[in-house]
């Protein structure tokens, strides 16, 4: 194989000759030099070697790491743990992947402001202790420090007997509310200011003329995440 010169090396990866001139300076990269001119040149070792150094740099590995391991006999573990590493960052990708698509699709599928009827399975509520609530609100501070799940996704319930009072989701064995399995009459609407959701309930409730023994109000997350300045929520009654 011919030798090659910096700018064909360079034209060769596709990465500039500073970048090559610095991993020379550096010392990962040793190619022989011209006598006569003073011009680095590669061989073949030098095009392998230049390939490893830009395979770990994609990696994400230093360029002291890179040192220790063209040194010493440190390349298989340390490319054991950069695919663990590897890994893990292709599973966060996934799930930002999947959490764009549900805000995608709920964006697609919701219609505001009309009464739509959904089969729903059967949910189950606990009641978030009076002590993690703070003027009628979740005090995310404090249920954090006693781990209560699903706090990302509060729900309101409506009652005979109680208004509004604020739940997480729960199971069956522990549950204080049950939304049994059935048709569900729900209404998707903005909320800029509680005050919306007020009249919204208000109207919600005189559209179906029948009166509802119970009422679940919560913000719709996915959808929301589309407004910069206002809340997407969703109301529903069992038929």
């Amino acid at each position: 194989m011919r030798i090659l010169s910096t700018g064909e090396i360079a034209q060769l990866f596709q990465i500039s000759k500073y970048k090559i001139r610095h991993y020379i300076d550096e010392g990962i990269l040793v190619p022989k030099r011209n006598p006569e001119n003073g011009y680095y040149y590669f061989e073949e070792a030098d095009i392998y070697r230049l390939y490893q150094i830009i395979l770990f740099r994609k990696i994400g590995f230093s360029i002291q790491e890179i040192k220790e391991s063209l040194l010493g006999e440190k390349v298989t573990p340390m490319l054991e743990q950069a695919e663990q590493d590897l890994q893990q960052k292709i599973e966060e990708l996934v799930d930002i992947q999947k959490t764009i698509q549900k805000i995608i699709h709920s964006q697609k599928e919701i219609t505001l402001n009309e009464i739509t009827f959904i089969n729903k399975a059967a949910r189950y509520f606990k009641k978030v202790p009076a002590q993690m609530l703070d003027n009628n609100a979740i005090n995310y501070s404090q249920a954090a420090k006693h781990n209560l799940p699903n706090l990302e996704e509060p729900f309101y319930i409506f009652s005979e007997s109680d208004n509004g009072v604020i739940c997480l989701k729960s199971t069956k064995e522990i549950s204080d509310y049950t939304f049994p399995d059935g048709e569900y009459a729900c209404k998707t609407f903005i909320a800029e200011n509680e005050a919306t959701i007020e009249t919204q309930i208000k109207l919600f409730l005189e559209e179906l003329k029948n009166p509802a023994k119970s009422l679940i109000v919560y913000e719709n997350i996915y959808p929301s995440l589309i407004f910069p300045d206002a809340m997407v929520y969703t109301m529903e009654v069992l038929l």
